[in-house]
């Protein structure tokens, strides 16, 4: 029960802007979220980056947390939805070789096969 008030007051102290609040929150929560990124098959990289990501839009959207929620739940919800963004995000980066002469439509053999 007293590390559940101690996280209630952490999150109290982090609504307020409290820089030490927000250093315990991030601490006692990363491995949770990175964790949570390399179980969805991404490189260590991708993980970090998404975990990065995740507290970066969480202590933004601090005041918008609902504490009849579970904080870690919120958090993986989070990175979740940025998982989800990044990989749509990455699927729609691809080239499509229908717009325009492509270089593989300019390669020319000389030898007759």
């Amino acid at each position: 029960m007293e590390e559940n008030s101690t996280l209630i007051n952490l999150i109290r102290e982090a609504k307020r802007g409290e820089e030490r609040a927000y250093n315990r929150l991030l601490n006692m929560f990363w491995l949770d979220v990175y964790r949570f990124q390399l179980s969805k098959g991404q490189t260590e990289f991708e993980a970090e980056d998404i975990t990065i990501k995740t507290f970066a839009r969480a202590f933004d959207k601090i005041d918008a947390y609902d504490d009849k929620y579970q904080f870690k739940t919120w958090l993986i919800s989070i990175s979740n939805n940025i998982f989800i963004d990044t990989y749509r995000k990455k699927k729609t980066d691809t080239i499509s070789l229908s717009k325009g002469e492509s270089e593989a439509m300019k390669i020319t053999e000389e030898q007759p096969t």
